[in-house]
């Protein structure tokens, strides 16, 4: 399970049923419901300041960039670590955005979601980051949170979180919002879902490549001019159909995850990208990674893409125009997954990270599995490999023959 962890965007209920020993025959829900606290939006950004106090309770898409590795807390805002030696990582800095789920840095600039609006900080000193500017409505399906649209000049800020118990048939009327489109969870539940320059990870809805950035939401596909970093200006706007999940650059080649299947698009020209090729599968979410020939997408289910299979999806990319599938592998619960060579390195939920050797696409090798808790994502760097899980934040060394040795371990405690 993953980020947005703890709190939701969107959220299916399952009904619980209670029967009351007090009234015969009363049937009620008991909900964990959810009210936003809002603030003045003019008073969030100019709170967006650094503390160095503030360690993580909760792990989410990284980015590294140059000796910082950059973690977002979901929902709260960005942790930057000081990489310089990986065996002794050190938390430099929190800077607090709320409604922050991805993250990117060109530069000095760092470029953060919060809620609708994309924000670009100056980090020169990472002590001292500074906002340059900020472009609102760049990720407009989030206009909507939890039954409650928000006024433009206001801010999320967080949840009050309650436990409210219903007689089945009020919902509507006992519940704020429409219907319980801002129950978190029934009681007893446990709700969580899970981005020169840096590199993202698998995961990231929001990548650079050279002087534009790319950005993704819902249906929509933005792209920024970058080059001037702290002046992020908008050139194109499209809609690509729903569930737009996650973005991969490779080359001059942008591609797309989706719920509904991998779509590929020429970015030659950056300002326009154009769609050349979609491999089609069933409804899931779909990280991707790519070499230029082959794509290795990953499809799992109990997540709001409403997927019900797990497994690995091998597709050949040669022919962008016609990609088609060579063949699927079940999975446990698969999310990111990073290559390097021969290797793949594949985040598979609770049954944790696991390593193959995909030489021959028809017959892949499983070289090593390594069991932790909510594998969710990687990055890779030279020799170097970046892990992001529930617990915490494992970075391993690359051996030849594929396998991991442990480098170091950050462990949280959410």
């Amino acid at each position: 399970m993953r980020p947005i962890r703890k709190l939701l965007l969107w959220v299916v209920v399952s009904p619980f049923l209670v029967l009351s020993s007090c009234m015969k025959d009363k049937i009620t829900r008991t909900y964990q419901i959810a009210v936003p606290v809002i603030a003045d939006k003019s008073a969030v950004l100019a709170s967006i300041k650094a503390s160095p106090s503030v360690m993580p309770s909760n792990t989410g898409k990284i980015f590294v960039y140059g000796r910082y590795i950059f973690m977002n807390e979901p929902g709260k805002g960005v942790h930057m670590i000081d990489n310089l030696n990986p065996a002794t990582p050190k938390f430099r800095a929190f800077i607090p955005v709320p409604g922050n789920y991805d993250i990117a840095v060109k530069g000095n600039i760092l470029y953060a979601d919060m809620h609708t609006d994309l924000l670009a900080i100056d980090i020169t000193d990472p002590l001292m980051p500074e906002l340059k500017k900020v472009v609102a409505d760049v990720f407009p399906d989030r206009r909507y949170q939890m039954g409650y649209f928000v006024d433009t000049n206001k801010v999320i800020v967080g949840w009050n979180v309650k436990d409210t118990t219903v007689k089945v048939g009020d919902e509507l009327n006992a519940i704020p919002g429409w219907g319980c489109v801002n129950c978190l969870m029934e009681l007893g539940g446990n709700s969580n879902v899970r981005s020169a320059t840096g590199q993202a990870g698998s995961m990231s809805r929001m990548v650079i490549v050279n002087d534009h950035l790319y950005s993704v939401s819902n249906s929509y596909l933005s792209v920024h001019d970058i080059s001037q970093a702290a002046d992020p200006v908008k050139q194109n706007g499209m809609y690509w159909g729903g569930d737009l999940e996650t973005l991969f650059p490779f080359k001059d080649k942008l591609f797309i995850g989706s719920a509904s299947g991998l779509l590929i698009a020429d970015i030659s020209n950056p300002v326009q990208p154009t769609m050349t090729g979609v491999f089609a599968h069933a409804r899931a979410c779909d990280p991707v990674v790519t070499d230029g020939e082959k794509a290795y997408v990953t499809l799992r289910s109990g997540n709001f893409c409403a997927g019900t299979i797990d497994q690995l999806d091998i597709v050949d990319v040669k022919n962008v125009n016609a990609p088609f599938l060579i063949k699927t592998y079940p999975m446990f619960n698969p999310h990111g997954l990073g290559l390097k060579g021969n290797f793949l390195y594949l985040c598979d939920g609770d049954d944790g990270l696991k390593v193959y050797d995909v030489t021959q696409s028809n017959a892949i090798r499983l070289v090593e599995q390594l069991k932790m808790e909510d594998a969710y994502d990687v990055i890779i760097q030279d020799n170097l490999l970046l892990l992001v899980a529930g617990k915490g934040l494992y970075q391993y060394q690359l051996l030849a023959d594929g396998r991991l040795k442990l480098i170091s371990v950050f462990t949280i405690h959410s």
